[in-house]
């Protein structure tokens, strides 16, 4: 993503230990769950409570997903630290940079205690351009590069992984020719994504235009970097560049930049009617004309945990996609 990460972290934790070898939707009226989450030890909540929050999970709605930065697991002194201390209706954790390899047991316990108690998926977000490193690239030594991703989804519990592509901003590298991008993920698409037959997810994040359509279905969906939007229009563009690929409007996804914005929520946005929101707000709001959406996002969401209330702009955003049953 545009965002850095900290790259050097990032290929040793690859090289040390990336290489360990090489839902069915229902229907479901929306429930009450947000004006109960505060995440405290204070206020235990029942099993029926975690039943209907999982089957609110399974449902067919508007989807919040956010990369998540600095997870430890809980160890550190800010509780934005750990996935379990995020609201219980975000849908999708895509963890990334040096976080996201060499798990603790403590970032597996927390993974675990969202994945199986809350019902969300958590993911890890791997930057194309980083493929073959430690191998030839060749297609050979490609192949067998996403052999070893699927290993490593395998050998944490991860729920799959988050493409990041960006040729025009981050470097193609290898991947500068869009068939070889195809037989990558085809191959991944043998143990990921719908083409699988597995309950594992593949995600493409960044540049989701510049595919070869004949991938598309290959993914379960198509996260936009819609940093900085401004109005409706700008989410319009971006979701006919996707529709006229393929990307059915339910797969979109759009996402705000809170690494430089969560203290406001994002950018103003100004809606049809002239009113200014923060733009993760707006993203909430709107909906095209294609379709409803897949939902919204912030990339490093975690950082919405020092507004206060604590993770405000997030509860809004799911509580505006999927209103809590009166």
């Amino acid at each position: 993503m545009k965002a850095k990460y900290i790259f050097a972290s990032l290929l040793l934790a690859l090289g040390v230990n990336l290489f360990v070898s090489c839902d069915s939707w229902t229907e479901l009226e929306n429930i009450k769950i947000q004006d109960v989450e505060d995440n405290s030890s204070l206020n235990p909540k029942s099993e029926e409570y975690w039943e209907n929050l999982r089957a609110y999970k399974r449902s067919d709605h508007q989807l919040c997903f956010g990369w998540f930065g600095y997870w430890d697991g809980g160890v550190g002194a800010s509780g934005r630290s750990s996935l379990s201390s995020a609201p219980d209706s975000i849908d999708i954790f895509s963890v990334f940079g040096k976080y996201m390899f060499n798990l603790t047991p403590e970032q597996i316990a927390d993974m675990r205690y969202v994945q199986e108690v809350k019902g969300s998926k958590v993911v890890f977000t791997f930057l194309m351009q980083n493929v073959g490193f430690g191998f030839p690239q060749t297609p050979e030594g490609v192949i067998q590069y996403a052999h070893a991703l699927c290993d490593t989804v395998r050998k944490y519990g991860y729920d799959g992984i988050d493409l990041d592509y960006e040729p025009n901003y981050g470097g193609a590298g290898y991947f500068s020719d869009k068939k070889e991008v195809a037989r990558f993920v085809k191959e991944l698409g043998k143990e990921l994504g719908p083409m699988s037959g597995t309950n594992k997810v593949l995600y493409l994040d960044g540049e989701y235009d510049y595919i070869l359509p004949e991938i598309v279905p290959y993914f379960n969906l198509a996260i936009s970097q819609a940093y900085n939007a401004t109005s409706n229009s700008t989410l319009d563009n971006r979701m006919r560049k996707a529709v006229a690929i393929g990307w059915k409007p339910e797969q979109f996804l759009v996402c705000e930049e809170f690494q430089k914005y969560a203290s406001t929520g994002g950018v103003d946005f100004r809606l049809p009617d002239g009113t200014v929101v923060p733009s993760l707000i707006g993203m909430a709001m709107w909906q095209p004309k294609e379709g409803r959406k897949g939902g919204c996002g912030a990339f490093h969401m975690e950082f919405d945990y020092n507004n206060y209330p604590d993770w405000k702009y997030i509860r809004e955003a799911i509580q505006i996609m999927n209103p809590a049953a009166k």
